[in-house]
């Protein structure tokens, strides 16, 4: 198998799996990146106009799932469903992972998708058009992204992770996937990158009441009214400790919360109590969708992957009526995010070493993360999940819907959207699933909730720091070496840190941000360690 030279990083729109949280181990995800990147050099990725159009059961672009032993439908992790891997690897740890099976997917236009994802209203509640000149500068952060080159009419107007779209009459502002699912490395505009600079510590429904409304008739006000009583709920359900991580956990949990699970009617008070806990996730380049059967870190979304992508962006999805009208199209966004590519890893590798990287990574990391190959309709991704006992890393996320919240998945599955996706999160077990690595080098930080600043110290759990921050959030500045973002070790947590900086370090110590874990790589020595970083940078 040879590794891949380097190319010319001139992917840029990368969309896939709006709402996958896929992958746990060695990657979590999302790049975080400069804003202020070029954003005028980013240019469509696959799919944007011509892609492939993706396919059910069976096109996923990855080589047969290794055979297993026993009855893949049990629950018992000890004795069957176990796969053994591919009979080259010999023992490890893969063969203490389920395998889980491929289901069909819906087909689509990936153009169609692609169209649909940055011009549509699937978040059908926002800000009126006209008031849009006043908002924009009360919400600050919210709004201060540049537009995406290639939109045109007012869609060209506004930042790339809101859209305009028409509603009732009225042309509405409405946040879009991009919010968490665009980020920057070495400078481009990456879409598909999961975001890991955003701030999240501050809660925009307190910026919104600073938001004077003109006592004049004002079309979309009852969709701005919406949008305000939202976020209301959502605010401060939903802050984070730190600057980067994501809400993507609770937000889900709190739309399922203040709703009618048959009619899917919003209420402004809570109808289910939610989980007393600050949850982090680090949102997962899209990319890795189309290889994964499950959906979420714990991989317990299964079946038809839109039903999750569409609930992670119902803010305003207040009918059954309206969840349909959005899924007369959702399916061609699901096809496009299944069509595209991870980026080409665009600095300087080291041929020899990555050689010699290869070898080590297939002899001890691809039973659980597949095979990479020069043409990725050779590779191959095992579709594992894993016992708790087995990865080791902070159990929290694979155990929300089994220990925490188990009475919101049963609200899932018996709504609307449990109809095309279901959730087993306890099937056959709670556990995370190990991610597919193309372009693992540009997700930092990694593990599922971004505890870890770089993939070195996520093969060397020994050396990984209890309280950290980056160095600054520009994404040209890559530790090339350590593959992520420069880091200091703080000696204190944010308990006890000083006010401007509390925000930007990250506390393990924190419920559901631990980062122990994954110490498959601890018995590395420092020179194989180095080689197979080296050999990442191909994938």
């Amino acid at each position: 198998m040879s590794w891949r030279a380097p190319g010319l990083f001139s992917v840029s729109l990368l969309l896939a799996a709006c709402g996958d949280a896929g992958g746990a181990t060695q990657g979590g995800s999302g790049s975080d990146g400069d804003t202020s990147g070029d954003a005028g050099s980013t240019t469509a990725g696959a799919g944007s106009g011509g892609a492939t159009e993706a396919t059910s059961t069976g096109s996923s672009g990855t080589a047969p799932a290794p055979t297993t032993t026993g009855d893949t439908s049990s629950g018992d992790p000890g004795t069957t469903g176990m796969t053994t891997g591919d009979p080259g690897f010999g023992p490890g740890p893969w063969d203490h992972g389920f395998y889980i099976p491929e289901e069909p997917q819906k087909d689509g236009d990936p153009a169609l998708g692609y169209e649909a994802l940055l011009t549509r209203g699937y978040v059908s509640c926002g800000i009126p058009w006209g008031l849009w000149p006043l908002v924009k500068p009360i919400i600050g952060t919210w709004a201060e992204r540049p537009p995406l080159p290639g939109r045109t009419g007012k869609n060209a107007e506004v930042p790339y992770h809101w859209n305009v779209h028409a509603k009732n009459g009225a042309d509405i502002v409405s946040q879009n996937c991009l919010q968490c699912h665009a980020g920057s490395f070495n400078g481009q505009l990456i879409v598909g990158l999961g975001t890991a600079d955003f701030d999240f510590t501050d809660d925009i429904s307190q910026l919104l009441k600073n938001v004077w409304i003109p006592d004049i008739p004002l079309p979309g006000l009852e969709e701005f009214t919406r949008f305000l009583n939202r976020t209301k709920a959502l605010g401060p359900a939903t802050l984070m400790h730190t600057v980067g991580t994501n809400p993507a956990e609770i937000i889900a949990v709190t739309l399922v919360a203040h709703r009618d699970r048959h009619t899917l009617e919003w209420y402004d008070e809570l109808q289910y109590e939610l989980p007393n806990m600050v949850v982090a996730s680090d949102p997962p380049p899209w990319w890795r969708a189309k290889k994964k059967h499950a959906l979420f870190y714990n991989g317990m979304a299964r079946g038809d992957h839109r039903g999750t992508m569409m609930l992670a962006s119902a803010l305003c999805t207040d009918s059954v009526a309206e969840a349909e009208q959005i899924d007369s199209y959702f399916h061609h966004i699901q096809a496009f995010i299944r069509s595209v590519q991870a980026p080409k890893y665009p600095l300087a590798i080291d041929a020899a070493l990555a050689s010699q990287g290869e070898g080590l990574f297939l002899a001890n990391c691809a039973g659980c993360h597949g095979t990479y190959a020069a043409d990725d309709a050779q590779d191959t991704y095992p579709n594992l999940l894993f016992p708790l006992d087995v990865v080791g890393t902070d159990p929290v996320v694979a155990e929300a819907g089994t220990e925490y919240a188990p009475y919101l998945v049963d609200w899932y599955n018996e709504s609307w959207f449990g109809k095309i996706t279901r959730m087993e999160p306890g099937q056959p077990f709670p556990g995370y699933m190990a991610p597919p690595l193309d372009g693992v080098w540009a997700t930092g930080p990694f593990l599922h909730n971004g505890s870890v600043p770089t993939i070195e110290l996520v093969l060397d759990s020994t050396k990984r720091p209890k309280y950290w921050k980056r160095v600054d959030y520009d994404s040209k500045n890559f530790d090339e070496e350590a593959l992520g973002w420069p880091f200091v070790a703080t000696p204190y947590g944010q308990v006890g840190a000083p006010d401007d900086e509390r925000k930007f370090i990250y506390d393990t110590t924190f419920v559901a941000h631990g980062n122990a874990g994954h110490t498959f790589g601890d018995h590395f020595t420092p020179d194989q360690r180095r080689a197979v970083l080296e050999y990442l940078k191909t994938l």
